[in-house]
Parts: structure tokens; sequence; C-alpha cells
């Protein structure tokens, strides 16, 4: 008998947590029940300091540590409404609070999980999202959704998946066919450049009896990952599946073009794996 996995779902911005825990608790369902731990790092008051900054001073390591604990009460406040309102017993949540790195702490406990749920960094916010979200893709082998701000919205019906013929795309479907399962219908988007061969339905859909749309994106000069955000917005899809790219090494990480692009635009859930 197959066992119901773990989902886990890391909080960063109170405005933002009704919406990441509505979609951390779709995936589970699409997922046959999947459990869902909601993970909170507190920042540590040491690191929140600038290093051009002398010293951590008494006022304010004080200071620091009362901003965490009003945005930490208020992300619970939302967790327990939320999983109050769980169906079924057995469906409810469990909080975990700790204070340290955001990223030590989405590697310990993501490796652990079978999907991570993140939000969509906001532009110019250094929170523990903007720290977790590149570990969380490169370091727990484990595949992310990235959650739009905004309300929650249902997703897994009209899935997109966004091909190209390597591993971490494979990958990223693999991960997908447990939460794409009952979708009513699967498009691949592909991008081929002039000239070359169209591409066929891969392999991997057909021998998992997917049936899914091809449909092709010529590539121009236009930043390949705006043109297949509005190829999934003129589909209908409500979820973008797709592989994870960087261009250097995980200590010094640059994001892919297509990537970055649609991490930072994205207004729809997106499914990564490297």
């Amino acid at each position: 008998m197959a066992t119901p996995g773990v989902i886990l779902a890391m909080l960063d911005h109170p405005p933002a947590a009704n919406g990441l825990l509505a979609a951390a608790r779709r995936v589970a369902d699409l997922a046959d029940g999947a459990h869902i731990n909601v993970l909170v790092a507190r920042v540590p008051p040491a690191s929140a300091i600038l290093s051009s900054e002398e010293i951590l001073t008494p006022a304010k390591e004080a200071r620091l540590r009362a901003q965490e604990e009003t945005r930490v009460a208020a992300l619970k406040a939302t967790f327990e409404a939320w999983n109050a309102s769980a169906r079924e017993p057995h469906a409810a949540a469990d909080w975990i609070d700790i204070e340290a790195s955001a990223h030590g702490l989405i590697v310990e406990w993501g490796r652990r999980a079978d999907l991570i749920v993140l939000e969509r960094p906001a532009r110019r916010d250094y929170g523990t999202t903007w720290q977790a979200l590149p570990p969380a893709l490169f370091e727990t082998d484990r595949p992310v959704l990235v959650v739009p701000p905004g309300p929650a919205t249902m997703f897994g019906q009209r899935v997109a998946i966004a091909w190209r013929d390597d591993p971490h795309a494979t990958r990223a479907v693999l991960s997908a066919l447990r939460y794409a399962a009952h979708a009513a219908s699967v498009h691949l988007l592909t991008g081929i450049r002039p000239g070359a061969p169209k591409p066929r339905i891969p392999e991997i859909l057909v021998e998992h009896g997917i049936k899914a749309e091809l449909r092709i994106i010529p590539i121009g000069d236009e930043p390949f990952g705006g043109t297949l955000l509005a190829k999934s917005h003129e589909i209908g899809a409500d979820m973008l599946v797709m592989g994870a790219y960087a261009h250097s090494p995980v200590r010094e990480l640059i994001l892919g073009g297509v990537t970055r692009h649609v991490i930072a635009h994205a207004d729809l859930p997106i499914l990564m794996r490297h």
C-alpha cells in the first residue's frame, strides 16, 4: 500500500500565508492526502544585521527579536485558522517554528519531504523565501511548487509542461505525474528554433498513459520565459511544470534565464525540479 507522502510548506510573509497554505492543501489533496508540515524560519538576530554594521547591541537584538515575534505570531494565527478548517481530523498539519537560517532549514526538512511549497519571492525582498528557494531547488533533490501572491486558486486541472529533451525536464515531469494524474487536460509546450525538426510527444508521457497535446512555440529574440507564460495563459493552464536550471555551481548560484524570468513573473503555480 502506497504511503500518502509529506508536503513541506515554508511560510514567510503574513499576507501571503493564506494563499500558500491553500496551495499546500490543494497539492496534498492531489497527492491523495499527503501530510503537511508547515515550517517557519525565525531569522537569528546576528544574521539580520548588515556586514557594515559594527556590533549587534542588546537593544538592536531586542528590536530584531520583537519584529520576528510579531511576524511569526501573525503567521501562526493564520495557520491555526487554516488548520482548524481541515475537512477531516487526519488532514491537520503540523506547525514547526525554529530560529535558524532558512537555507539550512529548507535543506534539512525539504530532503525529508516529497514536495516543497514556497512563495514566489517578491522583487527586492530578501526574506526567508529568497534565502530558501535556491537551496530548495538545487540541494534537496525534491520538486518545488512556487506559489504566486494573491488568493488561492484551484490548480491541477489544466496542466502545461515546458518540455525540452534533457534530464531536468524529465525529472520535473516524473515529479508532476503524481499531482497531475487527474488533470482534465495536459499541454506540452516546447520551443523550437527556425529550421529545427518538429518534436514528438516524449515517450515518458506515452509510457505513463498521459495524453498530452503538443504545442510548438517558436523561439525568437524575446525572453522565452515570457513567451512560455503567455502561452500558458492562452491555453488556460492553471499550473506550469518545468525543469529548473542554473548557470553556476550551487555555492555561487545564478539561475538560468528562463528559470529566473518565470520565478520573477509567474502568476500561476509553477512546479519545478532540477
